[in-house]
């Protein structure tokens, strides 16, 4: 009898990790395949971009972006997280006072941040607290709002809402930053200002759709459980500012800010996947919070965390390979492409650790362990910043592109050694990470190989064989799954050889 229930506990497990599964690779995919579209559309912008500003402004551009960003995870507080998180645990009304609270959180950052501009930005290198970083500050404030009620719409799974507030503040944003530097100046305070007016008219949508709740005394336990469960992630998310865009500050220091502008073009294309998978802790989360069964959760991060290395295998070949065709599309001759090949090669390399990374934090959020991914990441964005300032004098953007290797590599092994003192995931198999490093170690030889015309053409088509490659896999992925066979997710990647135990 013992034996049976126990079987029969089983194939429900499996059953459960088999829906959940189905569900990211499904109806969550259509999340990720939005916010794919916006970095397809932002990259269709760049290469106009990059030409009516030229290196120079293009390289305050991406400062600021910088700046934009570290002031995100601070005037974010986290709550993001916290929202999707309470309203999996006690409902939608909870969730939206955080959202609330994220209003106010953001508005106290802005202030501090806006006065004390003209002390910390000479220090940048980025002059007297000019428009474009003032800009920047603003648009950073709107976007930690706009964050918290995304998170919102995503656990609601309300895909129309969510597209029209993210599809604001990302192709209406590129499109209006465009029309500025093209109608008024061509300058980086036009752009950044497009992306201002845009974030505001998201932030508008947003608050329209979440309707923000009044937050009152009878509420002060909800909201410090939620920022006790949130507060740790916002010295994580300004490590992971440092890990992600101190590289950028620290070259504009050294080298100027037409390195500045080389470097984020080819970082741009590199870190495509990079973005992808960052958008997944977003797009999965609520699904991770709704598995309330420790062993069905811990099935489904382990096979969602394979699935992931396997679709990294086309796309770090492809970029690599591809690399010359894309940064010559992406920036003209004076950004002198050819050169740029090792630096992205080095980035696109680094989302191997970041999707390791990010499996483990799903654990770790799951567990309500905030804390230790801050501490992971904290060590990932010091040996991050230390690599840059000894790497960068000597080897110029390469060395930069290496640090974030590294620290990539670093936080990778942090956070595995905080979440297996969780809870310990079945290991990826041995025929995977061969697969793996495989696709890295061609991707640094594509790096090293001449850049002819007759190669490029055969680049071309072989980047082109990846992404066909990557899109078979996706559909396979998203295919019908059955939980009761063993090597499920083998089966899923059809061809590939993934022979993996389970």
């Amino acid at each position: 009898m013992s034996v049976a229930v126990t079987r029969d506990q089983r194939s429900a497990e499996d059953d459960a990790a088999s829906a959940a599964v189905r569900g990211l690779f499904r109806r969550d995919s259509a999340y990720l395949i939005l916010w794919a579209a916006q970095l397809g559309a932002a990259a269709l912008f760049t290469p106009v971009t990059t030409r009516l500003l030229g290196p120079a402004r293009f390289g305050l551009v991406a400062s600021s972006i910088a700046v934009m960003q570290v002031l995100v995870g601070l005037a974010g507080f986290g709550l993001q997280s916290a929202v999707q998180r309470r309203y999996a645990r006690s409902g939608e009304r909870d969730a939206r006072r955080l959202i609330t609270l994220a209003i106010a959180g953001s508005a106290v950052v802005f202030l501090l941040a806006d006065v004390t501009g003209p002390g910390w930005a000479p220090a940048l290198g980025l002059g007297h607290y000019p428009p474009a970083v003032r800009f920047a500050v603003t648009w950073a404030s709107l976007t930690a709002i706009s964050n918290a009620a995304l998170g919102l719409l995503r656990s609601r799974d309300q895909l129309l809402p969510f597209a029209t507030v993210s599809l604001s503040q990302s192709i209406v944003a590129e499109a209006l930053s465009l029309l500025l530097v093209v109608a008024v100046s061509r300058s980086a305070s036009a752009y950044i200002l497009g992306q201002l007016i845009a974030q505001a008219l998201a932030v508008v949508v947003a608050l329209a759709l979440t309707r923000p709740l009044p937050l009152g005394r009878r509420h002060l336990r909800m909201a410090t459980d939620a920022l006790r469960y949130s507060i740790p992630i916002v010295p994580g998310a300004l490590a992971a500012f440092v890990l992600e865009a101190s590289d950028r500050l620290v070259l504009q220091h050294y080298l100027g800010a037409p390195a500045v502008a080389r470097y984020a073009v080819a970082y741009n294309i590199g870190a495509i996947p990079i973005l992808l998978l960052g958008v997944l802790d977003t797009v999965w989360m609520p699904r991770v919070f709704a598995v309330t069964d420790a062993r069905v959760r811990d099935s489904v991060l382990t096979h969602s965390r394979d699935a992931l290395y396997a679709l990294l295998i086309p796309v770090i070949a492809g970029l690599a390979i591809a690399g010359p065709v894309l940064l010559h599309l992406w920036a003209p001759a004076s950004y002198r492409p050819d050169g740029l090949l090792f630096v992205l090669a080095l980035v696109a390399a680094s989302s191997i650790p970041v999707a390791a990374a990010i499996s483990h934090t799903r654990l770790l959020l799951a567990e309500g362990r905030t804390a230790a991914i801050a501490a992971a990441t904290l060590v990932a964005a010091g040996t991050n910043l230390v690599l840059n300032i000894a790497l960068v004098p000597r080897f110029g953007i390469e060395g930069s592109a290496f640090a974030t290797l590294l620290g990539y590599g670093a936080l990778q092994l942090t956070l595995a050694v905080a979440a297996r003192r969780v809870r310990r995931l079945q290991p990826t198999g041995l025929a995977l990470r061969v697969e793996v490093l495989a696709a890295v170690l061609l991707a640094f030889a594509a790096a090293a190989a001449p850049v002819t015309l007759p190669l490029i053409g055969v680049r071309l088509v072989v980047g082109l064989l990846c992404l066909a490659r990557l899109a078979a896999m996706i559909a396979s992925l998203s295919g019908a799954l059955d939980a009761h066979q063993p090597h499920w997710l083998s089966r899923w990647m059809g061809s590939t050889v993934l022979r993996m135990s389970v």
